[in-house]
């Protein structure tokens, strides 16, 4: 079969973003959750990623705060409610800081749900970690 470049273009194949609604008991209204892109990932790993002086060696080495990432993805992926609103920000005493309003406004259940489905949407799950596929490729 041959494969053409037609079937990659951006018109045949469609925005890889989708969106979903997730409902949480507490609130009336769902949240409202999209799909982030490689390129989305990637800015937000960069924002979460310091470089520190590695005492041993005396290099500067590149370092995650894994937490902080997480936290960049939860918020960037959430649409509905508008995490950047001045008036949401207030009410939970997170001004300008749209991924810490989450995290005062969830229970960890709550968190760790709406987590769990932007990572599926995205095609983050756990399921398939750097580190299984690693050990499976040593087996």
């Amino acid at each position: 079969m041959a494969e053409s470049v037609e079937d990659f273009l951006f018109e045949n194949v469609g925005s890889p973003v989708e969106e979903k609604e997730i409902k949480l008991e507490r609130f009336k209204s769902p949240f409202k959750i999209k799909s982030l892109t490689a390129d989305e990932v990637s800015d937000l790993r960069k924002q979460a990623t310091k470089r520190v002086l590695n005492r041993k060696t005396h290099k500067y080495e590149q370092e995650t705060d894994e937490n902080q990432f997480q936290d960049l993805v939860v918020a960037e992926a959430v649409v509905s409610p508008n995490l950047n609103n001045e008036k949401l920000q207030t009410s939970w005493g997170c001004i300008a800081k749209p991924e810490e309003v989450l995290k005062k406004m969830l229970k960890v259940g709550e968190y760790t749900e709406l987590s769990q489905a932007i990572m599926d949407l995205s095609g983050l799950n756990d399921d398939d970690s750097s580190e299984d596929l690693v050990e499976e490729a040593k087996n």
